[in-house]
């Protein structure tokens, strides 16, 4: 693709530029289209991002010698993110940037040393735009990480002054973390006496996840509720009992049931079967 014929010229001042920008837009806009299409984006924000980056390429380029402003970098930041927001990778990041450089050489016959300072400056501005990127897509994934914790952490009220907490997967440190922040929060806002842990959907229990278990009911404890421990299987109880694993000053129950039975017992309740 050959940009339209343009003015010859010996130095690529911000002025040129400006007295360009149409019809470098018309060119860049073309040039995306036809290599680098992004249908995940609206075309209008991908106009209004291309507007935006060649005009703060163009202020920037006023510096001596040639340095990202604080407003470029600003705004290949805010490029990254929508790229990391709409799903596109590091590599159509960087492409979209460089593409700047494209349209320029096709479209201006600049001095050397002119054409070295622009391709450094988009040089730096691609690389500025990866390291956003990844950093956006960084602190998408710690989000995401967090949500799937929060919501593997149910704590559901069964009864008045009765908690039930499923616990289901791997037990590690940050879970365990989240577990017990998450119990000792809905404790103090409900006022409950009780918490079940039900670790039926637990598919392995070590010594690190028993610790984990142990930690959690002891600060229960000082909230004033008392824990029970759910849904030990017997090939679990036996892996526990061959590690030395003592549970004996926690209330464990078999099932679920079992265990709102027993915290019904505690509160005085009488659980009265239909017939």
């Amino acid at each position: 693709m050959k940009a339209a014929a343009m003015p010859f010229l010996h130095d690529l001042a911000p002025a040129s530029l400006l007295s360009e920008r149409q019809r470098l837009l018309t060119v860049w806009r073309t040039y995306l289209g036809d290599y680098l299409p992004m249908p995940q984006i609206d075309h209008r924000i991908v106009q209004d991002l291309c507007e935006g980056l060649l005009d703060a390429f163009t202020e920037a380029l006023g510096t001596a010698p040639p340095v990202m402003t604080e407003g470029l970098r600003d705004l290949l930041s805010a490029l990254s993110v929508e790229f990391a927001e709409r799903g596109l990778t590091p590599s159509q990041t960087a492409t979209f940037v460089f593409s700047l450089k494209h349209v320029l050489n096709e479209a201006f016959s600049g001095g050397s040393g002119a054409m070295e300072d622009i391709h450094k400056l988009v040089d730096a501005m691609g690389l500025y735009s990866v390291d956003a990127f990844i950093g956006r897509r960084e602190q998408i994934i710690r989000r995401q990480s967090q949500e799937l914790v929060d919501l593997s952490v149910p704590v559901v009220p069964l009864w008045e002054g009765v908690l039930s907490l499923p616990i289901i997967g791997t037990l590690d440190s940050s879970r365990a973390q989240a577990i017990t922040e998450k119990l000792l929060f809905e404790i103090a806002r409900s006022g409950s006496r009780y918490a079940i842990l039900d670790i039926s959907g637990v598919p392995t229990v070590d010594t690190q996840t028993a610790q984990h278990l142990a930690k959690t009911v002891a600060a229960a404890r000082l909230m004033g509720a008392e824990c029970v421990i759910t849904g030990i299987r017997p090939a679990i109880a036996q892996v526990m009992v061959s590690l030395g694993i003592n549970l004996s000053s926690i209330e464990t129950r078999f099932s679920l049931a079992e265990g709102l039975r027993y915290c019904f017992g505690k509160l005085n309740y009488t659980v009265i079967q239909g017939g």
